[in-house]
């Protein structure tokens, strides 16, 4: 359907990529060397203060600045490693420059909060009046010059070749607006090549839109990709169903490309997420982020030493309660399931047993806290979730995390379409964002949405963040039957 542009034409004039990727490697080292300058600029402001203006301060106390130069290395390590794990080296095509300034204040902000912990603890005494004055001048230098590398960044993008090369989802008006956009304005690094057609939206006939030809259909998103060495797909179909969405991404998740939403009107008002710009466009971005081996292995780390505490704190409420299930039902005080786990692994589960003994393990989970399957002291666990308890032992097997998707049973697994098979890419966790956000009250397909979200965008502080929120949630019982 429409005209296609012939791939080895293509080929011979798409340079873009590896010259992009060149010079964002590059762009990241310049982002690093002007955090090291930011830095040590405003240490040594804030002594230089310090030291010409004593009448100022009511301390007495004034070190040399050699004990500063020594704890420099110690303070340019805390303030890269900060701003490294909120993402301030993750390269982004367009970030507003409000976005811009005010995570770089967050990160400096923590990183001096970090240096105030570490001078701390150390046993020399630094002056306390030098601390809001680094967090002041270190803040607004770092803030200046990722400000002006940032405008850098967009002008050589225009220059070079290196204009990511676009393709738009969505033939309809927002479809034809970010088209129109991108061509007019030129400083934002975008050559779009053409149009995606999704969900019925492109009359018969028509080959053509915006002066950009129509490369096809959804369903041919990782072909089009392929043969036009696309760089970014640009999604402005804000009617676009959940499920075409996530089988689009899932399509071309091995190829390198990036996707962006650009936003409707309801999303703009709705949508609770950080927006960057493409033309002037609201734009959330899709991208996954990396979670490299390292990271795993902190992760299981987290994993041994918090179930190991947990497990060592529940001990004795956990043989209280399993004495009680015992009294009252007869039987056995542990449930035992198979789940699917990582990379589709089958394992057994381990709950405390809330049913009665002639329940269905696999019937359906029960909608309302009047079940008549459920026991009156199981009422009391689901309530506060204190039945999953014995999920420590399988976190301490390596069968879960703390932290991850729903584990879920095989014959739901069985129904899974391609994109959801993405879950099993994570080990599954005791809580997630599914526990978090809504519990049972979220239909199946919502949880499978938000573990997609978790697995794309995992994280050690995302870890965190959930199992600080869980406990509030679990206090508050919403959702738990």
């Amino acid at each position: 359907m429409g005209r296609r542009l012939e791939p080895a034409v293509t080929a011979m004039a798409h340079n873009s990529g590896p010259t992009r990727r060149r010079f964002d490697q590059r762009f990241v080292a310049l982002l690093a060397l002007a955090d090291i300058a930011a830095c040590s600029a405003g240490l040594l402001a804030a002594y230089a203060v310090r030291h010409w203006f004593p009448h100022i301060f009511h301390s007495n106390l004034h070190q040399p600045i050699t004990v500063y130069s020594h704890a420099l290395p110690w303070v340019l390590a805390l303030w890269l490693i900060t701003f490294h794990a909120l993402g301030l080296y993750e390269v982004r095509r367009f970030v507003s420059r409000l976005a811009q300034l005010a995570a770089t204040s967050r990160a400096a902000s923590l990183a001096t909060l970090l240096v105030a912990a570490a001078s701390f603890l150390s046993k020399i005494s630094y002056s306390r009046a030098m601390l809001p004055m680094f967090w002041v001048f270190a803040t607004a230098l770092a803030c200046a010059l990722r400000f002006a590398l940032g405008g850098y960044r967009r002008w050589a993008m225009t220059r070079g070749g290196m204009a990511a090369r676009a393709v738009v989802i969505g033939c309809g008006d927002l479809g034809r607006v970010a088209a129109r956009r991108m061509r007019e304005y030129g400083t934002f690094g975008y050559d779009p090549i053409g149009f995606v057609s999704a969900c019925d939206d492109l009359e018969e006939g028509v080959d053509e839109i915006e002066g950009f030809p129509v490369l096809g259909q959804l369903p041919d998103l990782a072909r089009i990709v392929g043969d036009h060495q696309v760089d970014e797909v640009l999604v402005a179909r804000p009617d676009i169903s959940t499920d075409d969405l996530m089988t689009a991404v899932q399509s071309c998740e091995r190829l390198p490309v990036e996707f962006h939403l650009i936003a409707g009107p309801l999303d703009v008002l709705t949508a609770n997420t950080e927006f960057s710009g493409v033309a002037d466009l609201p734009v959330v971005e899709l991208k996954a982020r990396d979670f490299p081996p390292w990271k795993r292995f902190t992760k299981r780390i987290m994993d041994l030493v918090g179930g190991t505490v947990l497990l060592t704190v529940s001990a004795l409420p956990m043989l209280l309660i399993a004495w009680l299930i015992r009294r009252q039902t007869g039987g056995s005080a542990m449930f035992k399931q198979t789940r699917i786990g990582y990379r589709g692994r089958e394992f057994t589960m381990y709950k405390f047993r809330t049913m009665y003994g002639d329940a269905d393990p696999y019937a359906p989970s029960p909608a309302d806290p009047g079940d008549e399957r459920i026991t009156p002291v199981g009422r009391f666990l689901r309530r506060f979730s204190l039945d999953e308890l014995p999920q420590l032992f399988n976190v301490l097997k390596g069968d879960m995390s703390l932290v991850g998707p729903r584990p879920e049973m095989p014959f739901l697994v069985e129904q899974y379409r391609p994109w959801q098979r993405r879950r099993l890419e994570a080990k599954p966790g005791m809580t997630g964002l599914w526990q978090i956000l809504g519990r049972k009250d979220l239909p199946l397909i919502d949880n499978i949405e938000y573990d997609f979200y978790y697995i794309r965008n995992q994280s050690l502080l995302l870890d965190i963040t959930i199992l600080l929120k869980t406990v509030a949630v679990v206090l508050n019982t919403r959702g738990a039957y």
